[in-house]
């Protein structure tokens, strides 16, 4: 049995890739319905239509799966996270919230399940740590790259994670229902509202 979890994401074969989409496709939809915990690899094979023994040809184990489901929803919040555009001086950023950062807080409500369990107090350690990764290696060369003094190189690693860290904390809240409430239509605290607060801090106005 090959370990797949170093060529999953490479493979020429469109059968092996198609094989794997719906297997990630899978988990996501399971995980609507139960803990990502719960979920076995016999669950998520009966989902994807495809028997237990496929699923090992194409991952090691259920945590790499998980894993591999997981990531696959991160590319697009990492993705408007970059979009998202910061300035060494918080002060100068618009008033108006951007509408990636919008975009990044939609993407999450659309696997609301799979964030709020990656990023609870059980969640996914692997999980939260490759993702506050991501968002700051996006916000850090951001920074740099309009302030590329080797000086100031630290100073802004340290607020590329500290923004990382806050935004994914807020995630982690907002998608458990922490704030629910603040909307006042009984759902709880919107996507665009939950964006304007964060980008208020983000500018250093809170």
């Amino acid at each position: 049995m090959a370990n797949n979890s170093s060529i999953r994401g490479t493979s020429p074969d469109p059968r092996a890739r198609r094989t794997r989409a719906l297997l990630r496709a899978a988990v996501l939809d399971l995980s609507s319905e139960k803990d990502l915990d719960s979920i076995t690899m016999s669950d998520i094979a009966q989902r994807a239509e495809v028997n237990r023994a496929t699923v090992y040809l194409h991952y090691k184990d259920r945590e790499d799966l998980l894993l591999d489901a997981t990531e696959s929803t991160m590319e697009g919040v990492v993705e408007a996270a970059r979009a998202c555009r910061l300035s060494v001086d918080a002060h100068a950023l618009p008033d108006t919230t951007p509408t990636h950062l919008i975009e990044l807080f939609a993407r999450v409500d659309r696997h609301r399940a799979v964030y709020r369990q990656m990023l609870g107090e059980d969640g996914s350690a692997r999980c939260a740590t490759r993702l506050e990764h991501l968002l700051a290696q996006a916000w850090f060369e951001q920074l740099t790259a309009e302030d590329p003094s080797p000086s100031r190189a630290t100073a802004l690693r340290v607020r590329a994670h500290f923004l990382s860290g806050a935004v994914l904390a807020v995630v982690g809240r907002w998608t458990r229902g922490e704030f629910d409430g603040a909307g006042g239509d009984g759902n709880g605290m919107s996507v665009a509202e939950v964006a304007d607060l964060t980008w208020t801090l983000v500018r250093g106005r809170g």
